[in-house]
């Protein structure tokens, strides 16, 4: 247990917003991860956990372990983009993600740095469109470099159970990387 965490939260109980603020800075990282492994857009992953720390400073009160804020916290993440990824799938079922217009603004490079840039996007959509369960683990374990125990902490999982989701969900996207590159050869 984090002792530093523990009084943090100790004195934002008391309304010291000073310690709010920097209990969002500890967290902010691995929030982000989160809520974008749910989400798979940017901004919409801003919004989930801006809501999620108005959420946590309301709630404050109702924590009982001031060492537990972390993974308390992570799960407001979680709940809120999960919450949001509902609300917009009821909203606008059909929306296209990814950061292409960002990549099309770059003056293009050598044939290699383009087939790398377009495997990258290949890739993105691919895990954009694995369940948000398998995004988390992936993006959490790749993208923050957390280890299978900091991953369960934070999801409130087991790290075997981390371990299973994270084989499925590397299992399924090697399986959609090989249909992409099958159908990439016959179209050649």
């Amino acid at each position: 247990m984090n002792p530093v965490i523990a009084q943090l939260v100790s004195a934002a109980r008391k309304g010291d917003r000073e310690s709010f603020s920097k209990l969002v800075s500890l967290h902010q990282n691995a929030a982000a991860s989160i809520s974008y492994g749910i989400l798979g857009e940017t901004h919409l992953a801003a919004d989930a956990v801006q809501d999620a720390y108005l959420k946590s400073w309301q709630g404050l009160a109702k924590l009982r372990e001031d060492e537990r804020f972390s993974a308390w916290f992570m799960q407001i993440v979680r709940t809120s983009s999960l919450d949001l990824l509902r609300h917009r799938k009821r909203k606008a079922p059909e929306s296209a993600p990814l950061d292409e217009d960002r990549d099309a603004h770059r003056a293009p490079g050598p044939v290699e740095s383009l087939e790398r840039r377009e495997r990258s996007i290949q890739i993105r959509e691919l895990i954009d469109e694995l369940p948000p369960e398998y995004r988390e683990v992936l993006l959490l374990k790749h993208d923050q470099g957390r280890s299978y125990r900091d991953i369960a902490r934070l999801l409130g999982m087991t790290a075997k159970g981390v371990e299973s989701r994270l084989f499925r969900a590397r299992q399924t996207l090697a399986s959609k990387l090989k249909r992409l590159d099958g159908d990439g050869q016959e179209n050649r």
